[in-house]
């Protein structure tokens, strides 16, 4: 049965729509990856210098993953030699290099028996399998157990391979041991000038977050911290995306979904995706219309955005915001207050005066500290946290954009009487 014009026509559009705006996954095409082109050069040039490994690092949001998994294409790595491991709370050094060994096609047998695998057929003798492709006789390394996987292990396997070795979200290790073996790995692939070369992605602001203080690495890890995005590389994300799409955004909507996504790449796919979807209806109806983005689409993307960011930040905001003993809404005017400001760091006084202008009402000064301590622990979500004395910041860097979309939300449905400051440039 041949399917209708206008059916074919949408499927092809959201397949596009799918492939080129994509927040909740990396980005894993070179072509869609836009901006960051002096970090792109600084990660090509330390990753080709003899001995150097590369930390990434930097907020939640800005990308770290993508610029990672794309290294191999930028630098010029075999795609089939780069191995990705993505780190969680309980892993050590054995279960992450283990699977870095293991998606290499290492099998280890203690006391190095020999092992005939056939077609098709997956062995497992241990911690580690091989997944076998044809009938072989192999004679394996003696390990006895997945304990015994070390740096000169590791390093054997990979030195002469030109690949990647990528562990991601490696500021959720909580092994204290796990960072110095890392670090002892570092070294012993830098001094031995291997082929592989390693790369550490985290969430942190310095390189000592996220790995620990080792003296040993200043020589041979190259640290690159990725900052949030400029107004004109999220317009080069936009604008990638609508040529690829064959969509066209209006001039304020583009401008109002780069202001809103407070230079976090993540918002920016996340608006352009839902307001592309919806304008894409269109099709349905006729397969040759043109496919533009209006004000009505991009109300339906905030409303969506809110509903199905992160679920961290909707449970937190929930959190802070709730009261359920003693009726208030000083909670949620504290953290739109704090959204509202153009500075990450927000003194108390501003915080007042921000409820001001949000509410008509500003409230005294000495009276937000009821509400600003309960904001800053686990049973109102930690949403926030005191930086200094009189100064408070979103604990989660994200939270600042997803309150602006439902400050955005708000004022509409007030009549849109408020003017933010960061949507100056939008106007």
């Amino acid at each position: 049965m041949q399917m209708q014009p206008t059916r074919e026509a949408y499927i092809e559009f959201m397949g596009r729509c799918q492939q080129a705006f994509r927040p909740f996954t990396p980005i894993d095409l070179p072509e869609f990856f836009k901006g960051r082109q002096d970090r792109v050069e600084l990660l090509v040039s330390e990753l080709t210098t003899p001995g150097r490994q590369v930390a990434i690092y930097g907020e939640r949001g800005v990308g770290k993953t993508s610029l990672a998994m794309l290294a191999y294409f930028f630098a010029g790595f075999d795609d089939e030699e780069t191995y990705f491991v993505r780190c969680e709370e309980e892993s050590t050094y054995e279960t992450i290099f283990g699977q870095f060994l293991e998606k290499a096609g290492a099998a280890y047998l203690p006391n190095g028996v020999e092992t005939e695998t056939s077609s098709g057929v997956g062995v497992r003798t241990g911690p580690l399998s091989l997944l076998a492709g044809r009938k072989t006789r192999l004679k394996q390394q003696p390990v006895d157990s997945a304990r015994s996987i070390g740096p000169s292990v590791v390093l054997g396997r990979f030195q002469d391979r030109h690949g990647l070795l990528i562990l991601d979200e490696y500021d959720r290790v909580r092994d204290a041991p796990t960072h110095t073996r890392l670090a002892e790995t570092l070294k012993h692939f830098s001094d031995a000038d291997s082929k592989t070369k390693i790369i550490v992605v985290g969430v942190a602001e310095t390189l000592g977050q996220l790995i620990g203080e080792h003296e040993s690495l200043t020589r041979c890890l190259a640290q690159i911290k990725l900052d949030r995005m400029t107004p004109d590389e999220l317009g080069e994300i936009v604008r990638a995306g609508e040529d690829r799409v064959e969509v066209a955004f209006q001039e304020t909507l583009r401008r109002k979904i780069i202001a809103l996504s407070d230079g976090f790449p993540f918002y920016t796919h996340l608006l352009c995706r839902y307001a592309t979807e919806e304008a894409g209806k269109v099709l349905l109806r006729n397969p040759d219309a043109k496919v533009v983005v209006t004000e009505t689409e991009y109300r339906k993307a905030i409303r969506r955005a809110i509903e199905t960011a992160e679920g961290a930040l909707r449970e937190n905001y929930q959190k802070a915001v709730v009261t359920v003993k003693r009726k208030t809404e000083m909670f949620k005017y504290i953290l739109w207050a704090v959204a509202y400001s153009e500075h990450l760091e927000v003194q108390v006084k501003e915080i007042a005066h921000n409820i001001g202008l949000l509410t008509g009402e500003a409230p005294r000064v000495e009276s937000l500290g009821n509400y600003l301590g309960p904001l800053t622990k686990v049973e109102k979500g930690r949403v926030l946290v005191r930086v200094r004395q009189g100064y408070y910041k979103f604990t989660n860097p994200l939270m600042r954009a997803y309150i602006r979309l439902i400050l955005d939300e708000h004022n509409v449905a007030a009549g849109g009487q408020l003017t933010f400051p960061w949507m100056r440039e939008a106007r």
